[in-house]
């Protein structure tokens, strides 16, 4: 495993939902971190735009502002469009674009709060699957 300014994350949408709804909550000390640039994170436009649809549907955030939201961890992220698709999670396929994204960017965790779905495969090929209180845990 790689030092922790080394590692390569990928962050799940439910994790930064949590982490703009509850700054102050474990999600919200990962996005401190990776606005300190303490690991390297990974998205795609996929998953941003998931990341979009639930600011505005569920948080309420107004179209300018999750935009912005989007925008900043745009930023803080390495944005890429994985090239394989995926069918890992058959009851959400969604939820496959956060695994074709970890094995696009090559990385080494995924840090969800998706019990259901993501979190039970526990690796998925080389990829460590950790909730947000496991990933800090072990990292820092």
């Amino acid at each position: 495993m790689r030092c922790a300014n080394e590692l390569r994350v990928v962050l799940d949408t439910n994790v930064l939902v949590s982490a703009i709804a509850f700054p102050g909550e474990t999600t919200g000390l990962i996005l401190d971190l990776l606005e300190a640039r303490a690991f390297k994170a990974f998205s795609s436009p996929e998953i941003l735009a998931e990341l979009r649809h639930v600011l505005i549907r569920k948080v309420g955030l107004a179209d300018g502002a999750a935009d912005a939201v989007i925008s900043e961890l745009a930023e803080q992220h390495s944005v890429i469009s994985p090239q394989m698709r995926i069918s890992e999670i058959r009851c959400k396929d969604s939820d496959n674009r956060v695994l074709e994204c970890a094995l696009e960017a090559h990385a080494d965790v995924i840090v969800t709060g998706n019990m259901r779905h993501i979190r039970p495969l526990k690796h998925y090929r080389s990829i460590a699957i950790l909730t947000p209180r496991e990933f800090l845990m072990k990292f820092f």
